[in-house]
């Protein structure tokens, strides 16, 4: 039984026991198909906003919206603004909140997350100013979409307004006196002026209010007035084209902390570097990678690990690595060697660039085809049919130069459109991913189209390192994945959930406490301390101590050094 199958199910049987009271299954078995579904979502980490394990308990991790939120397309001059956009509001620079109010009553606050999952603050929702509990609406389910913004005197509006959303302690969060602006209805046939005076009316301050002036603003935001206009232009995969935010083109730099940089091999066959840097916030969004252009640029600064850097993110485009402003005292230097070691292939310069030659471009084919289990197609057939891409498989190749191997051949391609997406994921060759990580990040993110998710989805076992190799290869390799005729989706059930391996760390330097003390601490926390430094270590935990051998293996095989004296408290909590 899969998620939905299951959660429906429980649904069900709950508004026959509380509703009409003609329950059709016994307590017994209601308890235990609820136990299932709490499972599921905690393995999975995300519910639906309808599950019933929210009434109870809480939300066990990320929660579904309703309703996908889109961002706003931004455009820097007046002549890119439509004809037909006339509703001019502020882009206030808060914090995203979604609202859902079932049968009057409210039932979920939502921050934005992805736009497709977000994180359960309820509890935070009655100590917000114009938030009401209760709203007068004939429909059973209402879903308000605003912004968040405080009336306190700060130097980071936006940064402490989120800081607030993400606070355990309902009395520190009353503190930061946050208030709540509404900018939309979702799933509803109003033209916009008319919700805005629905929300009004039921207790709302909404952007169209003078007082929503009075708070930081990051541009402006022009829409279509008809609803069904809008329902008519729809949305493209990231925006909606009834609605923009004009904004002022500037630069916009911060400085960071350089802490790896991963290169990936594209189809043509160049290895392409990607920063990544202590996640900062520039221009309404969290950087996190950077963009580095290749190996003659890497060298020209000498970067290295450690090198505190700046960064801008001009006019909305991606975020680009300026200039070194501190150079590290380990002097890690970023090189040709280091490239290779990342990509796991040899690497030739011509120019500015590196490109991987013909042998490991054939390497990359063959593990496709091995982890696929196509059968028939080895080094000397790949070679016959000049295969160098995985995509050249699904091509109108001529495969009777295989003789009466062609045949057979091209009914095992056949076959491998239906291996179950797991399997299919570990074909790619991404760095770190292999079956059993591939099995492990399916059950939890089941559709390639979400794969992206892996930056806010927890997943126990996959760590830092993974996510930013994933993300930086599909920066690569997404589109041409989309159009492959395989399957790029998989269902999830109980039994289907991969067994959580414990994240190994080492731990290093002076602390408060002992090693050993600090080791049960961690074992309870879901991971499992190591004496020395390997290549499958999550982290090395250090007490300030940069002179040891562990530190300087972690160093040298990139593995994330996390400082304990900075980071005490996520440290004991787990949460690093």
């Amino acid at each position: 039984m899969n998620y939905t199958t299951l959660k429906n199910f429980v649904l069900k049987q709950s508004a026959k026991y509380y509703d009409l009271s003609t329950p059709s299954i016994s307590d017994a078995e209601w308890d235990e198909a609820y136990d299932k579904l709490c499972k599921l979502e905690e393995a999975q980490g995300w519910c639906d906003s309808d599950s019933p394990s929210l009434k109870v308990g809480g939300a066990p991790g990320k929660v579904r919206h309703p309703y996908t939120l889109y961002s706003l397309r931004k455009v820097y001059e007046k002549a890119d603004i439509e004809p037909f956009m006339k509703i001019c509001t502020p882009k206030i620079d808060g914090t995203n909140l979604t609202l859902i109010y079932k049968r009057k009553k409210l039932h979920l606050a939502l921050t934005r997350g992805n736009g497709e999952m977000g994180d359960d603050v309820t509890h935070l929702a009655e100590k917000i100013e114009n938030i009401p509990l209760k709203i007068d609406s004939a429909s059973p389910q209402t879903v308000i979409n605003g912004e968040c913004v405080t009336d306190n005197e700060v130097e980071n509006f936006r940064n402490y307004v989120s800081g607030a959303l993400g606070l355990k302690n309902p009395k520190e969060f009353t503190k930061r006196n946050i208030q709540f602006i509404a900018h939309d209805i979702l799933n509803v046939t109003w033209n916009y002026t008319t919700k805005m005076d629905v929300a009004k009316n039921m207790g709302f301050l909404t952007v169209m209010d003078n007082k929503a002036l009075e708070y930081p603003s990051d541009g402006v935001v022009y829409r279509c007035e008809s609803w069904k206009q809008c329902e008519e232009l729809g949305y493209t995969s990231k925006y909606p084209r009834f609605a923009v935010a004009l904004k002022t083109r500037e630069t916009i730099t911060a400085i960071t902390t350089l802490k790896d940089v991963l290169w990936t091999i594209g189809r043509t066959g160049v290895a392409s570097p990607t920063a990544v840097v202590d996640p900062i916030i520039l221009d309404d969004a969290t950087i996190s990678r950077v963009t580095l252009h290749n190996l003659e640029q890497i060298e020209m600064h000498h970067l290295g690990l450690g090198d505190q850097i700046e960064i801008e993110r001009a006019g909305g485009v991606i975020p680009k690595f300026l200039r070194v402003i501190k150079h590290s005292s380990h002097g890690m230097k970023i090189t040709k060697a280091h490239a290779e070691e990342c990509t796991q292939s040899k690497l030739k310069r011509v120019g500015p660039r590196l490109f991987a030659d013909e042998v490991n471009a054939t390497k990359v084919v063959e593990h496709f085809i091995k982890t696929l289990d196509i059968k028939g197609l080895g080094p000397a057939s790949i070679k016959k049919m000049e295969l160098s891409h995985p995509t050249d498989l699904f091509k109108n190749l001529l495969w009777a130069k295989l003789g009466v191997n062609g045949s057979k051949v091209k009914a095992e391609i056949k076959r491998a459109e239906t291996k179950p997406y797991s399997l299919v994921l570990a074909s790619f060759g991404i760095h770190t991913v292999g079956k059993r990580a591939a099995k492990l990040i399916v059950s939890h993110i089941p559709a390639f189209r979400n794969l992206r998710d892996i930056e806010v989805v927890d997943i126990k076992g996959v760590g830092p390192v993974m996510i930013e190799s994933i993300l930086t290869w599909l920066d690569e390799n997404e589109d041409w994945v989309e159009k492959l005729p395989l399957q790029l989706e998989e269902e999830i059930t109980l039994d289907d959930i991969a067994e959580i391996p414990k994240r190994k760390v080492c731990i290093t330097g002076k602390l408060d406490m002992t090693r050993s003390k600090l080791s049960e601490i961690l074992e309870e926390k879901g991971f499992t301390s190591t004496t020395t430094v390997t290549k499958d270590c999550y982290a090395l935990i250090s007490g300030a101590d940069t002179t040891s051998s562990k530190y300087k293996r972690a160093v040298t095989l990139n593995i994330p050094i996390i400082s304990y004296w900075d980071n005490t408290s996520n440290i004991l909590n787990g949460n690093f």
